[in-house]
């Protein structure tokens, strides 16, 4: 069996196919697997607004239609980039087992958050992270700022801002674990939806690729991608949208906690939910619900208009 894995060619999203790859290549049948590299929108345009992009799945849907046009069999992506439905004839197959899901400050000097001075000038590409910053400290102000995690880092080295938030896992993965200031709890920044995991991706019709991926993909990580996903489904949201929900599995038992925020942080929503493992989807999709009846709607709709 020969497998084709569609990849952006970003030092993450190549450690993300060498960790697919290693685990493909372990099997006891293994599959003959090649890399495809393929450039994203996303990729391509480095100065728009992510949040304004006019297009969801800026990162994702390029690599899935090498999979609809042949040139692959798996799409290797990192799952918080994906839509939370994916395009026609594409389904998501399998999660590799997550990695740190939080996000972090990274500064010149190594400061946490709350040692940042009123009207330091924290960046971030994400509008969730934004709107998180302003609802812990208000006092500061965020700048947007667009590039792989090589050059977000130069930027903020060359004094762009005096800080700047990323995620743990790409940091770790790169081996820049050293440039992390502090690494930000769960409780006060809630991560984004599918942070930390790798998802695979094949065509619907592919049977035989599905069963490979599916032999791989780590049990965990699964049920709290589905539970995540059917939140931000349920919400309407999208990378427009700043909201984070993050889902932990002990046992059979899945608890989910989201937040969802106005865009100027002064506003939030929150709840928790607990549920079956088996029932992931539906516990997402119930705390959706829930928080909407105690007015996330609305901060979704202003942050959407």
């Amino acid at each position: 069996m020969k497998l084709t894995l569609a990849t952006r060619g970003s030092k993450l999203a190549l450690w993300q196919e060498s960790a697919t790859r290693a685990l493909l290549c372990a099997l006891p049948s293994a599959p003959d697997v090649e890399k495809l590299i393929v450039e994203s929108s996303g990729d391509r345009d480095q100065t728009s607004d992510l949040a304004r992009f006019g297009r969801i799945g800026i990162f994702t849907v390029e690599v899935d239609r090498a999979l609809l046009d042949g040139r692959a069999e798996v799409g290797v992506h990192s799952l918080k980039d994906m839509t939370t439905t994916p395009e026609d004839g594409i389904v998501l197959a399998a999660v590799l087992a997550r990695g740190p899901i939080e996000d972090v400050l990274v500064t010149p000097s190594g400061q946490s958050l709350d040692e940042l001075p009123a009207g330091a000038r924290v960046a971030t590409g994400s509008l969730r992270r934004a709107a998180m910053i302003k609802y812990t400290r208000p006092d500061l102000e965020t700048i947007g700022i667009r590039g792989n995690v090589e050059t977000r880092l130069r930027k903020l080295d060359d004094g762009a801002a005096e800080a700047i938030v990323l995620a743990r896992a790409g940091l770790e993965r790169l081996g820049l674990g050293d440039r992390i200031g502090e690494v930000l709890s769960v409780d006060r920044f809630v991560p984004a939806v599918g942070q930390g995991i790798v998802g695979l991706t094949c065509r619907a019709d592919d049977d035989a690729t599905r069963a490979v991926l599916e032999s791989i993909s780590d049990a965990d990580a699964w049920a709290a991608a589905l539970a995540e996903r059917a939140l931000l489904r349920a919400l309407k949201g999208g990378c427009n949208v700043p909201a984070g929900g993050h889902a932990t599995l002990k046992g059979d038992e899945l608890t989910i906690t989201a937040r969802v925020l106005s865009v100027d942080g002064s506003e939030a929503v929150e709840s928790t939910l607990r549920g079956a493992r088996a029932d992931a989807e539906a516990v997402g999709a119930q705390l959706a619900e829930d928080m909407i009846a105690m007015g996330a709607g609305e901060l979704v709709e202003a942050a959407r208009s």
